[in-house]
């Protein structure tokens, strides 16, 4: 949960110069309560509001992952007192009035909408609707860690990309892809472990041996925020399994869209806080970026074996999530990307090394994002920013597997079976 912190005030003086701390009214202005749904001033540049809205993120993203919320003292982490300046200075600038303290600030990303601001963004940076903090759990949505990535202090990947690559060179160091292979096997179908399977893992068969150091690094106790504080137990989502978080309404929900688009929430299994050496959860960076895709990538990893593909998943410890071959010799090197924002995904749009060699280079995108935003791959391609992304394919999954039929149709004699419904995306 995103902390209520110290109130750090700003006071803006007489002329409007701002102390800190401070920008507090002058005691001989009107006090007025904070608006920040204030129309914009007509002239003030998108890519500025975009570059505000990114510092913001990554101020609560940085907030989310205060340890003990507790014992939190200031000052703030720089990238949070920043965030905060440029906002009140926007307002001021904007004649809107500024928030007073980062729980102002924090609130605020909870009730307003991006699509919504006393500045402007690109009108296609977010879906419409989206907010920087979940009404329902106070944490980070998925768009708010998007933007964080995106922005100049990209803290909502850097631990988790450090450690999956720290990882892949400890097993490349000892000549060992069955055991990359069996880490992101983990990640995927155990996002929650207790502290003695935390322990253990490393020597009960699991072929994690090499890993027991970096795996410490990847988990952390699962935080209070989650927890059921009159049975004193975790619950886990019983699609994905990672936990489901207390909503302030006193209900259950998931973080992933996946599994909150059914409708409803099925529990899993119960964690009980205070036995087998506590909780630990995937840090949130992984479950976003790895084991979501990563159940996405080996379900299509199984259609397309159905149907005679050659598929390895995770070739070359992780370049890239599946290489398929098929008969003729081609063959295709893809990745899942589950973003909500269609404009984020293609400023990073670049494709992977060719290690192993592919001929064609394909972005799968779910189809609850395309359902969503019937523009979607319209956005990607207009927001593009490297040259080499033009080789690039982004492509629902469903229709990557319809193409895939088609190459293996082109062999002679070939009779792939009747293809079923497809499964619900991203779910055990």
């Amino acid at each position: 949960m995103v902390p209520a912190q110290p109130a750090a005030r700003h006071t803006v003086r007489a002329g409007g110069a701002a102390v800190i701390p401070g920008l507090r009214q002058p005691r001989n202005t009107p006090t007025r309560t904070a608006s920040f749904d204030h129309p914009a001033t007509p002239g003030w540049p998108d890519r500025q509001g975009a570059l505000l809205l990114r510092g913001i993120a990554t101020a609560i993203v940085h907030l989310s992952e205060v340890p003990n919320p507790g014992t939190f003292a200031l000052p703030y982490a720089p990238p949070v007192q920043q965030a905060l300046d440029g906002v009140v200075l926007t307002c001021l600038l904007m004649k809107a009035d500024p928030p007073e303290s980062v729980p102002q600030l924090v609130e605020w990303c909870s009730t307003s909408t991006i699509d919504n601001l006393s500045f402007p963004v690109p009108p296609d940076l977010a879906p419409p609707g989206s907010r920087l903090v979940d009404r329902d759990t106070r944490q980070p949505t998925q768009i708010c860690y998007e933007l964080a990535l995106s922005g100049v202090d990209p803290t909502a990947q850097q631990v988790g990309r450090q450690a999956m690559d720290d990882a892949a060179e400890l097993c490349r160091d000892n000549d060992s892809p069955d055991t990359y292979r069996a880490l992101r096997e983990l990640l995927i179908n155990r996002p929650v472990l207790t502290g003695r399977e935390l322990a253990t893992l490393p020597s009960d068969g699991t072929g994690l041996e090499l890993l027991a150091a970096p795996l410490r690094d990847l988990y952390v106790s699962a935080p209070a925020s989650h927890l059921d504080l009159d049975t004193r137990t975790y619950t886990a989502c019983g699609h994905c399994r990672t936990l489901l978080h207390p909503t302030v309404d006193g209900e259950l929900v998931c973080e992933r869209d996946a599994c909150r688009l059914r409708g409803t929430v099925k529990r899993g299994r119960e964690y009980q806080a205070d036995d087998n050496g506590g909780t630990h959860l995937l840090i949130r960076p992984l479950r976003q970026w790895v084991s979501g895709p990563g159940v996405l990538e080996r379900q299509l990893a199984k259609r397309l074996q159905k149907y005679g593909a050659v598929v390895q998943l995770w070739p070359s410890y992780g370049t890239y999530g599946l290489h398929v071959r098929f008969p003729c010799g081609q063959s295709w090197a893809v990745e899942v990307k589950d973003w909500s924002s269609a404009a984020l995904l293609g400023t990073s749009a670049r494709p992977p090394a060719a290690d192993p060699p592919y001929d064609r280079c394909f972005w799968a995108v779910p189809r609850i994002r395309l359902q969503a935003d019937t523009g979607y791959q319209n956005r990607f391609r207009i927001h593009e920013t490297s040259p080499s992304a033009a080789r690039l394919e982004l492509v629902g999954i469903d229709d990557l597997v319809r193409a895939a039929r088609q190459q293996l149709a082109a062999v002679p004699d070939r009779h792939a079976p009747t293809e079923p419904p497809p499964p619900a995306e991203g779910l055990f």
